[in-house]
């Protein structure tokens, strides 16, 4: 789940919102990221990494996964 994007450090070039494989970012009147869909977020972590200025914040899993399923 994407915990937050920093409008003041998003620079509005759309790589996050271009790269999300489940289109949950989206780019509002100011030309700024924001998250649409939060519930739909894969934790892919694509955004995250992508972004040029760190903008993006994703949140790892809430409950800690264990090693062996």
């Amino acid at each position: 789940m994407i915990r937050s994007i920093d409008e003041k450090a998003c620079i509005g070039c759309k790589v996050c919102a271009l790269i999300c494989p489940g289109d949950v970012i989206v780019m509002d009147k100011t030309n700024r990221a924001r998250v649409q869909y939060p519930a739909d977020c894969w934790t892919c972590f694509s955004c995250e990494l992508a972004c040029p200025v760190k903008a993006v914040d994703v949140h790892p899993f809430r409950r800690p996964r264990p090693m062996a399923w």
